[in-house]
């Protein structure tokens, strides 16, 4: 039964009883004048009374349902608001698109009729005609647009866009799951000698007849790998002594990370830390993380997690130095920035490194004042390749090193060309590209340093084609809305193309700057974690923290390791960690 029904159902309750109220009113007055004996008189005034009580008991219903109906009714309306200002901006697109096709269709009617008008007239209309198709088409592309052929996140694809997830994996045709003849992985059971807890599961009776007379027949084991946490409260003692020959007082010294008379030790602070820069930890969940595996232990202050940061910061001054002059040296050159937000306002998070070294910066704004600031890019030699993605301020005459661009970037500005004009050329230059690749990934397998100068030749006379085509297409993209991304894109090609295409002649430079976007990642994580960072100090704590276990990890380093030695106050140096790389190479 709806709200409304039961409403209605106690409405007409109400009206009998009414009418019945009416007739009991008329009884009374009969007994007032001694038509009825005293013994009926009283049985209808409790009659009276009972239906009263009911009456007002009604009354006090028929009240809570007009309530009910009320708030079903201001739910209604709230709901209908919601769901209306949801999808408004999808009803207006649709909306407007669908005026597009109207104002196509109602032209393309008005334009069959008067056909037989004056070429001027049938002129305009054409062109009214072919610029709203132009209009329409360019919709359609910016709805078009992902992570396929745009610099756009697959994480922000249009609603209702399926999401394009790099995988470069092929399908075998086989079932999932284990094939037939595959041997099954599992963990190894333990040496005797390295076995420290052990646990016997014995029966007194016959679980089937209750019998205590057991025969012993074999013994099976059962590993298990398991930690646990243990706390320790360490005492350190430092004794004082008097020299017996000089007199001196004479003290053992004590380490920087004992300063205090009691402080929280290396591997509490290095797993701090390791929540808040590798994890993205908030310092209120860090808190209670800790607290957590340690079944209360160990409480830190917040304010205590936030100076860990700084504490972390000041200690990697030197190490921050060395790299930064590294990647001053290095002959190869990986950059690339991203945006970040820093209390409400975008900032700058950049990179610089190599297969060798990460290095991290923060700046409040994403301009050439910060590049000057890094102090890296001038003072970089003529002989230092730098790989970016096309900034055109890295070709200024104040800068000497030698540019090279991403061609993966290429490629997606040629994969969106092709999607909203379907120009060959630009297919046919990202398949060139594509096919150029894999052939030098194949010889590199094979040791080899470079192509044979015909296949180098070869693909001179494929690329000049390309192009040679893609003039001959660029004149049928007139007044077409594409007409200035296709333009744009030949001139850029053709007066960047040694840039663009140094990799075919030179194997040591890689082919794309996915190697700075990968480590850029990491800070995009975070974004989606935190949403920004307090303060440009607090982002400039986390670039240098990343530089240090980014850099650790290129050389294998554990991130609790790296921050485990941070916190003791020794952290690893660029020249321990390279040295170290070495030795384990020759070993």
């Amino acid at each position: 039964m709806t709200l409304n029904e039961a409403y209605e159902k106690r409405r007409q309750e109400m009206i009998i009883l009414q009418r019945e109220n009416r007739q009991l009113k008329s009884t009374v007055e009969k007994l007032s004048s001694g038509t009825y004996v005293n013994s009926e008189k009283a049985g209808h005034i409790r009659t009276i009374n009972r239906l009263t009580q009911e009456n007002q008991h009604l009354k006090n219903e028929l009240k809570r349902y007009k309530d009910l109906y009320r708030q079903q009714v201001i739910v209604r309306e709230t709901f209908n608001a919601s769901a209306s200002d949801a999808v408004i901006e999808l009803d207006s697109f649709k909306d407007e698109l669908q005026y597009y096709k109207d104002k196509c269709e109602d032209l393309e009617t008005r334009l069959n009729a008067i056909l037989k008008n004056t070429a001027s007239e049938n002129a305009e209309l054409i062109a009214q005609v072919d610029a709203l198709k132009e209009a329409l088409l360019k919709e359609k592309a910016k709805a078009d647009t992902d992570s396929t052929n745009s610099s756009l996140p697959t994480s922000k694809t249009p609603i209702g866009k399926k999401k394009h997830i790099p995988n470069s994996r092929e399908k075998s045709g086989k079932k999932r799951g284990a094939q037939a003849g595959h041997k099954k992985h599992s963990l190894s059971s333990f040496p005797d000698d390295e076995v420290n807890e052990t646990e016997e599961f014995r029966l007194d009776n016959c679980p089937d007849c209750g019998s205590s007379s057991l025969t012993f027949l074999e013994k099976r084991e059962k590993d298990v790998l398991d930690y646990e946490v243990r706390i320790i409260k360490k005492r350190n003692f430092f004794y004082v002594y008097q020299c017996d020959d000089c007199g001196h007082i004479v003290h053992s010294p004590i380490p920087l990370n004992l300063k205090e008379s009691i402080q929280y030790g290396s591997h509490v602070q290095a797993l701090a830390l390791s929540l808040t820069n590798i994890g993205f930890v908030s310092v209120s969940r860090t808190k209670r993380i800790i607290e957590g595996i340690t079944d209360g232990s160990i409480s830190l202050s917040e304010g205590f997690i936030c100076k860990l940061q700084q504490r972390a910061y000041d200690a990697l001054d030197r190490f921050e130095r060395e790299v930064r002059m590294f990647c001053i040296t290095s002959k190869l050159l990986c950059w690339d920035d991203t945006v970040i937000f820093i209390n409400t306002m975008r900032a700058c998070l950049r990179f610089y490194g190599n297969e060798h070294v990460a290095l991290f910066v923060a700046h409040e704004k994403k301009d050439r004042a910060s590049i000057d600031d890094d102090s890296i890019l001038a003072a970089l030699p003529e002989e230092t390749v730098v790989m970016h993605d096309h900034v055109v301020m890295n070709y200024n005459e104040d800068f000497h090193f030698t540019n090279v661009e991403c061609n993966q970037h290429l490629q997606r500005d040629l994969q969106k060309l092709y999607d909203i004009s379907r120009l060959s050329w630009a297919l046919a230059l990202k398949d060139l590209i594509s096919s150029t690749i894999h052939d030098r990934k194949l010889l590199i397998e094979q040791g080899r340093s470079e192509f044979e100068k015909e296949y180098i030749n070869e693909f001179n006379k494929k690329l000049d084609q390309i192009l040679a085509n893609a003039d001959i297409e660029h004149k049928k993209t007139v007044r077409h809305y594409f007409e200035a991304d296709d333009r744009n894109l030949i001139k850029r090609i053709r007066k960047f193309r040694n840039n663009y295409f140094l990799w075919v002649t030179d194997f040591s430079i890689p082919v794309t700057n996915n190697l700075s976007e990968r480590n850029l990642r990491p800070a995009k994580i975070k974004q989606k974690v935190s949403g920004q960072y307090i303060s440009i100090t607090s982002a400039k704590y986390f670039a240098r923290i990343r530089t240090y276990l980014q850099t650790c990890r290129i050389y294998n380093i554990l991130e609790a390791d790296a921050l485990s030695r941070l916190t003791c106050g020794v952290p690893y140096t660029l020249t321990e960690l390279m040295s170290g790389s070495q030795s384990r190479l020759i070993s």
